[in-house]
């Protein structure tokens, strides 16, 4: 059977990932504390261990193993090896953090599976693909379902933040495994050449056939930044930084406003109360 969308293993993979979200959920809500933490890490431990031993676990790996692989070479990756650590020592911010971009790249990654369009759903590179995504869904929601993550909407401008500080370490970890020779495909002799075909999150310069993109990134980045200097090159991260934190900020206010609607709407009531106070004097 072959993944397409629409097809039956298209959706039969994200029902498999959402059920068995749902099913941890109603299996863990009346257990002990120490059982849903002991869970939660459990979880989020498995998926980074299949990351960290990928060239050992799967057969299609065997013999044939870029190492950059099992790295924080893209975002799910980053993701995969943060989460372990983020539920024994994350603070209030980073957890809430977490559990929006977790969930959201792991959902988005199976929704929108292009590297296996029209490819057979029955593979080793499927199935790894779909149990780490899945692991991920899984391991950013579940600790916010069962009240471990509590959403701030206060947070709402720090996610942009830190979404760009998280794709300058993808970006220092990629030259890193460029520079080693341990990326494959791409020259340690050239890193700046081998990052631009590698251009995770396009953060190295624009993707080809995005004009209209680009356009509207150049609206808000100064021309400098996108090429428009002497080297003529783009800057990494920083050619998009302003609208895509600002695209960023947006979607969290409305997002963190709607989970955490009673302090929201406290605060803004408060907000208002001195807004008036300060209009009377």
């Amino acid at each position: 059977m072959l993944i397409n969308y629409g097809s039956f293993m298209y959706f039969a993979y994200i029902f498999i990932a959402v059920g068995a979200c749902i099913g941890a959920f109603f299996a863990l809500r009346h257990k002990s504390e120490r059982v849903k933490r002991i869970t939660l890490l459990c979880i989020a431990l498995v998926n980074f261990v299949q990351h960290i031993f990928k060239a050992l676990i799967y057969p299609h790996y065997w013999g044939s193993f870029s190492p950059h692989l099992s790295s924080a070479y893209n975002v799910c990756a980053f993701l995969i090896l943060a989460t372990p650590f983020v539920l024994l020592f994350g603070n209030e911010l980073i957890r809430n953090y977490m559990t929006y971009l977790g969930t959201i790249a792991g959902m988005i990654a199976m929704l929108v599976p292009f590297w296996f369009i029209g490819k057979s759903a029955f593979q080793w590179e499927a199935y790894r693909f779909y149990l780490c995504h899945s692991l991920l869904f899984i391991s950013s929601l579940l600790p916010a379902l069962l009240g471990f993550h509590k959403m701030r909407w206060r947070h709402f401008w720090k996610m942009g933040l830190l979404f760009l500080l998280m794709l300058a370490i993808i970006l220092l970890n990629d030259v890193f495994f460029v520079a080693i020779d341990g990326y494959d495909g791409t020259n340690p002799n050239d890193i700046y050449g081998s990052l631009c075909l590698i251009n995770p999150c396009w953060s190295v310069l624009p993707p080809s056939n995005f004009d209209w993109l680009v356009s509207i990134i150049a609206f808000f980045s100064p021309a400098f930044l996108m090429g428009g200097n002497s080297s003529g090159f783009y800057v990494p991260i920083l050619w998009y930084a302003i609208p895509m934190y600002l695209g960023i900020t947006l979607a969290a206010f409305i997002v963190c406003a709607l989970l955490d609607s009673s302090a929201f709407k406290a605060d803004f009531k408060a907000l208002k109360q001195i807004a008036k106070q300060k209009l009377k004097k």
